[in-house]
């Protein structure tokens, strides 16, 4: 048997890094595909003033701002401290507006907000900030619009008429300054804190892009945001949160042993891939005797001490080579084998099928008898078929 080894070519090498390259790719469209629906998602924020989509503010703010309003939209505490600071200097009247769409801020940093503007808008607050603020109310919960004013003293809300909204935040509250009142609560409450009125709007839709049209919700959000010459819309941030960073929580020496099991790790990932060196495959031809893999075989079955599957080896050749001397073809099966050998050289059928598939060798010395034995009647069945050919030939001579 030969075998040739075959240095691969330039086509072969390309087709193997083909699965590679495709992995590649896969890997990139999916960060591309990760990146651009991350972007879509942080776009989409509620009350994002930037954002087109239904959940943003940027038609809210577009129109404020072709209204003659100065809008300053803040992310920071300090952003905010910074245009208040402004304001104060150019002698505008500020509103202070807060979206905080994501609950970064909590009760008392809400609190540190009031008295700062001539007026403070909350969008949609928490309990927890209204307990801060001292805020005369009960318990809340939402309905659906719309809702009517009933000519409170807001004048924005007086305006607007009616608010409306799939989800309306609704305080209950004895308050009087309370407007679009439904079933003992309200949507909008006002009240002064630190000599500045605090007014809660519940009807945060009222602020969006996808409900501004709806009822009066343009006219309360025009009137409550454009207020003042002046707002600011305060739509805190990550650094505004007090919620500690990953690093923060992390101890000092994360860090440094993370590096230094990376490095490990790349020298010896370069250490093991370079000890071996590279593969070298050259046009050699190989050339392996049958004989070897017989004999491989055969020490094999002796080191395991597999007498009768060695013998049944021999069996099966001994019966294929028996079928092909008797014209018997490849269905014949091993009865029919054993039969025709019988009637060929006049033997016992059953001493046969004892020889062919019962008997099991049980030392070294019963199976080479076997085998032995094997080989005499093979043997014997082509002579006994070689004769009968020159019998046959004779008789047609004679005739």
């Amino acid at each position: 048997m030969t075998a040739t080894i075959v240095t691969p070519t330039a086509g072969r090498a390309i087709r193997r890094s083909l699965f590679w390259v495709g992995v590649v790719g896969v890997g990139v469209t999916v960060a591309v595909l990760m990146t651009a629906l991350n972007g879509t998602v942080t776009g989409s924020e509620r009350w994002d003033t930037s954002a087109a989509a239904p959940t943003g503010s940027r038609a809210l703010v577009t129109v404020l701002g072709e209204q003659g309003i100065d809008v300053t939209v803040a992310t920071t505490r300090a952003a905010v401290d910074s245009a208040l600071s402004d304001a104060r200097d150019a002698g505008q009247r500020v509103t202070l507006l807060v979206a905080d769409g994501r609950g970064i801020l909590d009760g008392d940093r809400v609190a540190g907000l009031t008295g700062l503007a001539d007026r403070l808008v909350l969008v949609e607050p928490g309990v927890d900030t209204l307990d801060a603020l001292d805020f005369p109310f009960a318990t809340s919960r939402t309905v659906s619009g719309p809702i009517d004013s009933d000519g409170c003293a807001l004048a924005a809300a007086t305006r607007a008429g009616s608010v409306d909204g799939d989800a309306i935040v609704v305080y209950d509250t004895d308050v009087d300054d309370a407007c679009f009142r439904t079933n003992g609560g309200a949507a909008v409450l006002t009240t002064t804190v630190d000599g500045a009125p605090v007014t809660v709007l519940g009807a945060g839709e009222a602020l969006e892009n996808g409900a501004i049209e709806r009822g009066g919700n343009a006219a309360l959000a025009l009137g409550l945001a454009g207020e003042h010459p002046r707002l600011i819309w305060y739509s805190p941030g990550p650094a505004d949160s007090d919620v500690a960073s990953l690093a923060e929580l992390t101890p000092g020496w994360v860090n440094p042993l993370a590096w230094l099991a990376a490095i490990t790790l790349l020298v010896a990932a370069f250490w093991r891939g370079r000890r071996l060196g590279p593969v070298v495959i050259e046009n050699l031809p190989v050339v392996v005797k049958t004989t070897e893999t017989m004999e491989g075989r055969a020490r094999l079955y002796a080191r395991g001490g597999a007498r009768l599957r060695a013998l049944d080896a021999l069996r099966v050749g001994t019966l294929r080579r028996i079928a092909r001397t008797l014209a018997l073809g490849a269905g014949a099966g091993v009865d029919d084998i054993i039969t025709s050998a019988a009637a060929t050289i006049s033997a016992d059928e059953r001493a046969l099928r004892a020889l062919l598939v019962d008997t099991e060798p049980t030392t070294d010395a019963e199976l080479v008898r076997l085998s032995d034995q094997l080989t005499d009647l093979e043997r014997a069945v082509a002579r006994r078929v070689a004769q009968g050919d020159d019998t046959a030939s004779t008789e047609r001579m004679n005739a």
